[in-house]
């Protein structure tokens, strides 16, 4: 698995769910994800809710290259980003590296603020999670803005579309946490 890996083609009706949990806190949470729209310029648009509910959908738009354009955090109010927050940059290779400085803004606060993003394609890893063993892409990012740090590993695994494991690390001068997310089951059209 050392030949490059191209985008993802996300298929209207994609499906993954994911179980998101911080360490030492609270029970995990189970979230569903479709893909509710396909958009001419290779972009997409998927729906996020808490499994087994009728809740209304979260939505989440990304770029033809699979990153993040835009995020909502309740119905109505989002997160956005310009350019796109860089989660992959494809065709993904070993030692790949990505550094840019994102602006990311949200709809219901005045200003904006800057997340500077440094990320590399450390090499392919084979990951186990509750969906399965997948053979998959190790990539390593630091995210900064102001006195906030994330530090994350995520694997992205061609065969399911997505990233299929993450930790992420975060430090302030509030504390530290660590969130871990698994990808609990998929079905891609």
């Amino acid at each position: 698995m050392n030949a490059p890996i191209d985008r993802p083609q996300p298929r209207l009706g994609d499906q993954w769910q994911f179980s998101t949990r911080i360490v030492g806190g609270a029970a995990p949470l189970v979230l569903d994800h479709m893909v509710r729209e396909l958009r001419p310029d290779g972009g997409f648009v998927v729906g996020v809710r808490k499994a087994g509910t009728a809740e209304p959908w979260l939505v989440q738009e990304f770029d033809a290259d699979f990153n993040r354009v835009a995020r909502e955090l309740l119905p109505g109010d989002s997160m956005r980003y310009r350019p796109a927050f860089p989660l992959f940059r494809f065709p993904l290779r070993p030692g790949l590296r990505w550094t840019l400085d994102v602006e990311q803004r949200q709809d219901s606060e005045p200003g904006h603020r800057f997340v500077h993003v440094d990320a590399r394609v450390v090499g392919p890893e084979t990951v186990e999670v509750p969906a399965g063993r997948f053979d998959a892409w190790r990539i390593e990012a630091r995210h900064r803005a102001g006195d906030v740090g994330i530090d994350t590993v995520y694997w992205y695994a061609p065969r399911a579309k997505r990233s299929v494991r993450g930790v992420e690390t975060s430090r302030s001068p509030r504390g530290t946490s660590e969130l871990i997310y698994e990808l609990q089951s998929l079905r891609l059209l």
